[in-house]
């Protein structure tokens, strides 16, 4: 453990810092995913339960960071794995009662909490739907870069297409300020919607929403300068 690391727990664990909670979320973020998604291809080959199994991920990794004690000398990963596989675990038993509607359908949700968060100010109907579209583009762009490759995709093409496509995306992602970062990591990498996002960070759904615009906006402008570069 690092010394900016063993500063974020000193924060989270004596005074309750949400910041430096979020920051070691953020570090341990795309860990977690690896791990739903050992448990995701075993059980499932990633298929349809890759949302449920990534999301649970999150929250298992979230109940550790709430319960590690780094001074007693165990590892974080060590200590977290077993929380995190468990929460997977849990959230598929689930599933099928989620199916069959016995939850929201949250899905549909962070679709509509999307279409609203990136609704264009501005009084030109063309340019509102232009500039919707784009960053509904780079929404569809997060979201095919958040699921895993596939064992069985076959062409090769494709598959390097889309790894250079996701490496160009994930590396903008990293370079967004820490609590934007998070956001977009959160929403599209563990498909968790803005309230509980929002919920998590201590702030108002409408502050998620205002800072996952800007978030989208920085990430177009991030791609623009890469396309530019490469023409």
């Amino acid at each position: 453990m690092d010394s900016d690391e063993r500063a974020l727990w000193m924060r989270w664990r004596a005074g309750r810092d949400v910041d430096a909670r979020s920051q070691l979320v953020g570090r341990y973020s795309l860990w977690s995913r690896q791990v739903a998604r050992s448990i995701c291809l075993r059980l499932y080959g990633l298929g349809d339960a890759w949302d449920d199994c990534a999301q649970n991920a999150l929250i298992g990794l979230i109940e550790a960071i709430d319960r590690y004690d780094p001074d007693r000398g165990v590892g974080f990963e060590l200590y977290a794995r077993h929380r995190v596989r468990g929460s997977v675990f849990n959230g598929l038993r689930h599933m099928r009662d989620r199916r069959m509607g016995a939850l929201e359908d949250e899905g549909s949700l962070r679709v509509a909490e999307r279409v609203s968060s990136l609704q264009a100010e501005t009084e030109d109907p063309f340019e509102a739907f232009v500039a919707t579209s784009i960053g509904l583009g780079i929404a569809f762009l997060l979201d095919a870069s958040s699921v895993p490759e596939s064992p069985g995709e076959a062409d090769a093409y494709s598959v390097a297409e889309r790894s250079e496509m996701t490496e160009i995306v994930s590396r903008g992602v990293e370079e967004l300020p820490d609590r934007e970062s998070l956001i977009l990591r959160m929403h599209y990498y563990h498909h968790v919607p803005f309230v509980h996002i929002a919920d998590q960070l201590g702030v108002t759904k409408g502050r998620v929403s205002q800072l996952h615009k800007r978030a989208i906006d920085r990430l177009r402008e991030h791609l623009q300068a890469r396309w530019v570069a490469d023409a």
